[in-house]
């Protein structure tokens, strides 16, 4: 049986479904899954609770099928969260370094310079992301601890999100009889999952395109510049499917994941495929093209609303590393060739999880767990900065107290 107080827990509360991974720290500080749970939820809406009651239902069933597989009981998580509600904006600060050399006080004073007026009552901060510091001329300062200087100044990436649409999310995990370790940004937790320190630093776009919304994160510079979440995912390209095709929703998913195309130029004409339909109406035959140009046209006008954002922002000549495609719905066929055809040739790679492939890693190597393996190695870099606060117990040798007292009461008779 796992020991519970080494445990790591992720739940990924999705729109199409909940996803939740348990996992140990090991000795080498890499993350062992041991344990896999999933369950189909329509609790949410374009990542917000709607249904508390479904949506408790399946973050208990994902944990109960976790649990068996881990053969433990967990007992609190760490949760992301998406969603219309999230807001982000990148703030600047500036003190004055009280002792001329940069303190721990200079830190947070510059934190709290920065974030001055920039949350709204119904708003909650989730994430502070130091961007970079200056000090006096010196400028792009990963760490200014203990520079020598008269101004700082710092650079921060602030997300914050919906009071209410936290506490309704909060509200299902507290149902389920779990505690709530910390709330992480999806699109944050995905790119830190399938993201390289190198991309971060030469430049590069995360698109994490999900069921309900399209999660981005821009990293220029080994930071984080931008974050946005897209009302639009995977399940607007089954419902399309369904509209044009007069076919159920179910049918229109498995259309989708088993025959869909992203590109129609890259589907033979003389391919078909079986559709069915609705009633008792009999199934009939249609150029698989012609399902591959529904997809595309949807994922074509998320692409080119991505890169009007890039042309907004002017950062496309910043992005020397391309995008990264990740989430369930970026394995369907010709997603990253159509990406390429927008954002510019060979510049678009799936994501997958960097987990080692060991044991039951493995199972979670596929672009649909990149959110909850993120997840899980911001609970590892948290448990590991906890043990580091600590106080280190030192140890050494006893000092004979008697001893010491008579040797010094014997020199000072002999000297006084």
């Amino acid at each position: 049986m796992a020991d519970t107080e080494k445990l790591i827990v992720a739940l990924d509360v999705g729109t199409s479904k909940v996803v939740a991974l348990i996992a140990q720290i090991s000795q080498e500080k890499e993350i062992d899954v041991i344990g896999v749970g999933k369950s189909p939820c329509t609790g949410l809406k374009r990542g917000m609770v709607v249904d508390i009651e479904e949506t408790s239902r399946a973050i208990k069933q994902a944990i109960k099928e976790a649990e068996n597989m881990a053969h433990c009981t967990v007992h609190s998580v760490f949760v992301g969260i998406a969603g219309n509600h999230i807001v982000s904006r990148n703030l600047q600060g500036a003190v004055h370094i009280r002792s001329g050399e940069v303190s721990n006080l200079d830190m947070d004073a510059v934190l709290d310079n920065a974030k001055t007026g920039a949350v709204l009552p119904e708003q909650k901060i989730l994430h502070i992301l130091p961007q970079e510091f200056n000090v006096d001329n010196q400028y792009d300062i990963r760490n200014p601890m203990g520079m020598s200087g008269v101004r700082l100044e710092g650079h921060y990436h602030l997300v914050t999100c919906g009071l209410t649409a936290l506490q309704n999310l909060e509200k299902c995990v507290h149902n389920c009889q779990l505690g709530v370790d910390d709330v992480i940004l999806e699109p944050y937790a995905a790119a830190n999952a399938v993201l390289t320190d190198d991309e971060k630093t030469l430049g590069v776009c995360l698109i994490d395109i999900g069921a309900g919304t399209t999660d981005i994160a821009i990293y220029i510079h080994g930071a984080l510049r931008y974050t946005e979440i897209i009302p639009v995912g995977g399940e607007h390209v089954t419902n399309d499917i369904a509209q044009v095709l007069r076919t159920p929703l179910v049918e229109a998913e498995q259309l989708k994941v088993k025959q869909g195309c992203a590109q129609s130029i890259a589907v033979k004409r003389e391919e078909y495929i079986n559709v069915p339909t609705t009633g008792d109406r009999a199934q009939r035959k249609l150029e698989r093209h012609v399902l591959a140009s529904i997809i595309e046209a949807r994922y074509l006008d998320l692409f080119e609303f991505i890169q009007r954002r890039f042309d907004e922002l002017e950062i496309s000549d910043y992005l020397h590393a391309g995008i990264v495609l990740t989430g369930g719905a970026a394995r369907i066929e010709g997603a990253a060739a159509l990406a390429d055809s927008v954002f510019g040739a060979q510049k678009t790679r799936i994501g997958m999880p960097s987990l080692r492939a060991e044991g039951n890693g493995q199972l979670v190597q596929s672009p649909v767990y990149a959110t909850s393996v993120g997840l899980l190695m911001a609970g590892r870099d948290k448990i590991l900065a906890d043990v580091d606060k600590q106080p280190v117990k030192r140890t050494g040798l006893a000092i004979n107290t008697d001893g010491f007292i008579a040797k010094l009461r014997a020199w000072l008779e002999k000297n006084f």
